[in-house]
């Protein structure tokens, strides 16, 4: 994200991506002669989890980091699980034991000892609370797929909502943000072609499979990973150093994750 945000305003790439991947995953769908939702409470469903998930969600999420470092949005993308556990139990009935709690809690230090000492100064308070109530509606977005139970194929789910947030965004991009400031450059194409592909279509696949396959709370603990695997790829694709210290916390974040797995 923010590398297309170099090429394109942060309204203009959000509704730009969700409409390029929202076409293409409803096109992918109907060529596999995928049935369509038939239920106004499945439709209905769509535009709540398009709303929340996407153009909510990343909308918002585009404006915040782009006025912070990364390192600091991956901490406070980690908050996604921190939050889902603390409203799951009435919410959604998930019981939650002392291994799971134990299991987040230990996650969730493991990120913020690895990320602290990479966190830039640039980050702007008023940003960082952006964000926050950015993940709050991803949460709500998770609350509610489990709450309502979509019975539509998940690739028209997700490619309604992709399309729909993207139909949402458009007016305001085009109200706020001029389309000259598009400057398609390398590295503009490369993030928003990596953000339809790899975010809006294979992680929310995935996403989505492990919604369908147990408790928010259990899925939403892989979360914890976003920033250590951003670690990884930084040391193999651009050569940065990996200290001790991120070794342990990465362990940490493993073994966290490990006990919200086991404690059914």
């Amino acid at each position: 994200m923010k590398l297309a945000l170099t090429g394109a305003p942060p309204l203009t790439l959000q509704a730009s991506r969700f409409l390029i991947a929202g076409v293409g995953l409803l096109a992918v769908a109907a060529a596999l002669r995928r049935p369509w939702p038939r239920t106004g409470d499945d439709r209905r469903a769509i535009v709540v989890l398009g709303l929340l998930n996407q153009a909510l969600y990343l909308g918002v999420t585009t404006f915040a980091i782009d006025r912070m470092s990364a390192g600091m949005g991956a901490v406070l993308a980690s908050t996604n699980p921190v939050m889902l556990a603390l409203v799951a139990p009435w919410a959604l009935g998930e019981r939650l034991g002392p291994a799971r709690l134990g299991g987040l809690a230990l996650s969730y230090a493991g990120v913020v000892w690895v990320m602290w000492s990479r966190v830039g100064p640039d980050n702007e308070p008023w940003a960082m609370a952006l964000f926050l109530v950015a993940v709050a509606f991803l949460v709500g977005g998770t609350i509610a797929f489990k709450r309502l139970a979509p019975r539509t194929d998940r690739l028209v789910l997700i490619g309604g909502q992709l399309l729909i947030a993207g139909v949402v965004l458009v007016p305001f991009a085009l109200a706020l943000e001029p389309w000259r400031d598009v400057r398609w450059t390398p590295a503009f194409l490369v993030g928003q072609g990596y953000l339809i592909a790899g975010s809006s279509w294979i992680a929310m696949l995935l996403w989505f499979w492990l919604l369908d396959h147990g408790d928010a709370s259990r899925a939403s603990a892989w979360f914890f990973l976003n920033p250590i695997l951003g670690l990884a790829f930084g040391s193999l694709l651009l050569g940065e150093a990996l200290t001790v210290s991120d070794l342990l916390g990465a362990a940490g974040v493993a073994i966290g994750i490990w006990l919200v797995q086991r404690n059914g």
